[in-house]
């Protein structure tokens, strides 16, 4: 996508912002799609989402200026928030509460494999066909993904006379924050997504080309094999998380991701750092039960509008996270003289920062009661 931007002759702001613009769009959109899942059939909203992501990779694909490129970001956004904000309501709904944990963990994992394999298929897409090429591929993929989302049963909506209205839902949702259940989860889920684009998706990516000299095949299957080791994991805590509770498993992930962070700065080659990176996705995929703790403790009435609420923390940290460590590594970086160059290194400030951020949500979570504890709803 930023190679893809360059080509229209902007400079590194707008560069930035055509990146942004997804993630900048589905946090204005996850609450008003929570609230559209009351009112509305949630299958033929999640069609509209995955035809919304569909024509826009198209509109992105044949793009002419920059302005067109941004616009179908914005859609695309759109479209993203509305499928998966429902999707994960469809899931809660129609799992039963001993295997939400399981069931919602394996939706969590495929999401992040998607993420994580989505670019190595896109650039070798682009490699081959043109910088242009992957877009299309991606419209390929989500029309097909209408297929079996037409199959699925239509479930009935929670809208009664307690609903919330559009003029009262940032009222609602504020009320909400101020749940102090929600409250110390928030924290958290904030977290998680700020780690994924922070961590994962910005600072490795730099210290692996600028400080171990690695090359973009070798940062690829670091990547991959963190979401290796996230799925191997994410997948049985949904069913350990339905046993002993759901905060136990997020704290875990919490605290050893944030030791795991702190190592990475000090891996020396491509061995180590991968080893270490195997080890981040593991403690990772321990986060797999944060949405199934966000359904346990919405009322059914309100599950919608606490997903919408869930998505757009998330978002925000999904947006916040490369700006933030991005700048951090920007004012402690060194730069070094290497083969005749000036190399700028990415240190262990950010990394550092990274894991406090971790280490705070983790004691914010440790005082919320536990939603599931020992595996019954309280």
């Amino acid at each position: 996508m930023p190679y893809y931007a360059e080509t229209f002759n902007v400079n590194y702001t707008l560069v930035g912002l055509v990146v942004s613009a997804f993630g900048i769009a589905r946090m204005f959109i996850d609450l008003p799609a929570g609230l559209m899942g009351q009112k509305y059939n949630k299958k033929i909203l999640m069609l509209l989402g995955l035809t919304l992501v569909s024509i826009s990779s198209i509109l992105a694909g044949i793009a002419q200026n920059y302005w067109i490129l941004l616009v179908a970001r914005v859609i695309e956004g759109f479209g993203s928030a509305i499928y998966v904000t429902i999707a994960t309501i469809f899931i809660a709904l129609v799992a039963k509460p001993e295997r939400r944990g399981f069931l919602m963990g394996i939706y969590s994992g495929f999401l992040l494999l998607g993420s994580i394999f989505g670019p190595s298929f896109g650039g070798i897409i682009a490699n081959i066909y043109g910088i242009n090429a992957p877009f299309f591929a991606y419209a390929i993929v989500s029309a097909i993904g209408i297929i079996p989302t037409l199959t699925l049963p239509s479930i009935k909506n929670s809208e009664n006379e307690n609903t919330v209205r559009l003029r009262k839902l940032y009222s609602e949702a504020w009320s909400i924050l101020k749940k102090p259940n929600f409250l110390f989860v928030l924290p958290s889920i904030f977290c998680f997504f700020f780690i994924r684009t922070g961590v994962r998706n910005t600072l490795v990516p730099l210290f692996s080309l600028n400080d171990l000299s690695l090359n973009e095949i070798d940062i690829g299957i670091l990547l991959t094999l963190a979401a290796i080791a996230t799925t191997i994991t994410m997948l049985p805590v949904g069913i350990i998380s339905d046993k002993i509770g759901r905060r136990t498993p997020l704290l875990i992930s919490l605290i050893c991701s944030a030791f795991v962070t702190l190592w990475i700065p000090f891996t020396l080659n491509l061995v180590y750092i991968s080893s270490v990176m195997f080890a981040y996705g593991a403690m990772i995929g321990l986060s797999g039960p944060i949405s199934a703790y966000m359904t346990d403790i919405a009322p059914k009435n309100k599950l919608e509008i606490y997903m919408g609420m869930y998505r757009t923390i998330g978002d925000i940290g999904f947006v916040l996270g490369p700006l933030l460590m991005g700048s951090v590594a920007d004012l402690t970086n060194i730069t070094v003289l290497r083969g005749g160059s000036l190399i700028t290194l990415i240190g262990w400030p950010p990394f550092a920062v990274a894991a406090s951020i971790m280490v705070l949500s983790g004691l914010i979570l440790f005082k919320a009661p536990d939603p599931r504890p020992n595996g019954i709803i309280s």
